[in-house]
């Protein structure tokens, strides 16, 4: 009887196999079709891999924290198909709309990347639009980044409660009997700083969320739309128009035209009676 392998040992020989693949073609992960044919040799059915695939591209990705506090909105989707050059610069524009800034493209390898920091390189916040294959299409991802505010909120609310905790001590020592007034001054702006940065970034969140989910809307209509060879195929198609519906001379015509020249030409003779 050939041995069975465990779902722990299976997964440890896959690792192993696409570790030694990276390191001979350089290509990293696996296609869907390739899952769903590794899916069928191994007994499983290859449609529930597409519909897992799916819901694994659809989850929403884990988004950074400080101390409890949001400070990023990440939203992904893979459109199917490859997204060309113009299709890509499309989408950038699209996004350069959207945020009011022009940002910087580049591209690094096959990942290629929209950037634009808004308020200030120091306490600014990052807008990222990134575009990378997936598979047999392309994965795109927005995500923006306000860890410097909430840093900076965060500190302030440090920085008042300690000054607080501080007076109250020297109060309670007997040093002054009028520092408990500072004291709760300095709480109140601690509260104020940390319940705003929970409340603010929390609406904060919701709101690019539905922001962002509209705007792969878009960029999903444009990668549709945007097919290669399109402008070339719509030159084509309207040069052949135009040459269809343009005004012919009948060769007949020209015939006519060139004896009615050839007598208009001819030198007339007169007779004298």
């Amino acid at each position: 009887m050939p041995r069975r392998y465990s779902e722990e040992e299976a997964q440890r020989i896959f690792a192993l196999v696409a570790d030694r693949q990276r390191a001979t073609t350089g290509v990293e992960g696996l296609s869907l079709s390739e899952l769903e044919e590794a899916a069928q040799a191994a007994g499983l059915d290859p449609g529930l891999v597409a519909i897992a695939a799916a819901e694994l591209d659809s989850a929403p990705q884990a988004e950074k924290t400080l101390l409890g506090t949001p400070i990023e909105v990440v939203r992904s989707r893979v459109f199917d198909g490859p997204v060309d050059d113009d299709a890509w610069a499309s989408m950038v524009t699209a996004a350069r709309r959207e945020f009011g800034q022009p940002g910087m493209a580049g591209q690094i390898g096959r990942l290629r990347e929209w950037t634009v920091i808004s308020g200030g390189t120091k306490n600014g916040i990052t807008t990222r639009l990134t575009l990378e294959p997936a598979g047999d299409g392309a994965r795109v991802t927005l995500s923006r980044s306000i860890r410097d505010t909430v840093f900076g909120f965060t500190i302030a609310a440090a920085i008042q409660c300690a000054m607080a905790l501080l007076f109250l001590t020297l109060w309670a020592a007997g040093a002054d009997p009028e520092l408990w007034v500072p004291a709760v001054i300095m709480a109140g702006m601690g509260v104020l700083f940390g319940a705003g940065a929970q409340i603010g970034t929390r609406v904060w969140r919701r709101r690019e969320g539905r922001r962002f989910e509209s705007l792969l809307d878009r960029l999903d209509l444009i990668a549709r739309d945007a097919t290669p060879g399109s402008f070339v195929r719509a030159t084509r198609e309207a040069t052949e128009t135009r040459e269809a519906t343009a005004p012919r001379i009948d060769p007949v015509h020209l015939d006519a035209e060139e004896d009615e020249a050839e007598d208009a030409s001819a030198p007339r003779s007169r007779t004298r009676s």
